[in-house]
């Protein structure tokens, strides 16, 4: 089965930003970071290598996942989190929270809920089941906490 993206809500105000050329930092307050982003964005045509890179990167992560599942325990003592029967709270300070993702599956015995959080150099995946009948309902940005709501 496929993962499922969950839609991570932030606390902070939502900025309508205007596409485009307009958005586009110059000169000296610009960095490589944001001018690939952008060039990227531009460029519709590169989108089946997207894709097929999407197709890779899912294959390599699946053979790497099988062994790398936590527990929700293991992985909230990681962290130093908490987590109740409708709640997991985790102190992540988190640069990006644009990229930040969190996804789901079903692998026929439980649901299990992966974790990404990219940074400039490096960044976290992580992995862990949730218990029987326990799934992911949404997410939520609370400061440095990310809330994530189980039914």
């Amino acid at each position: 089965m496929e993962w499922t993206r969950v839609d991570v809500q932030s606390d902070e105000a939502i900025i309508d930003r205007a596409g485009g050329l307009a958005d586009l930092k110059v000169g000296l307050d610009t960095d490589a970071e944001s001018m690939h982003k952008e060039f990227l964005n531009s460029l519709p045509h590169l989108s089946e290598v997207q894709e097929m890179h999407g197709v890779v990167a899912s294959e390599i992560e699946s053979r790497a996942l099988r062994d790398s599942v936590s527990t929700l325990g293991e992985f909230v003592s990681e962290f130093g989190g908490e987590w109740s029967e409708s709640e997991i709270r985790l102190p992540l300070p988190a640069t990006n929270r644009d990229e930040f993702t969190v996804d789901t599956k079903s692998d026929g015995v439980s649901q299990i809920v992966r974790i990404v959080a990219p940074e400039n150099f490096g960044g976290m995946l992580r992995s862990f089941r949730l218990p029987k009948e326990r799934v992911v309902s949404g997410a939520i940005w609370e400061g440095e906490v990310i809330s994530i709501k189980l039914d």
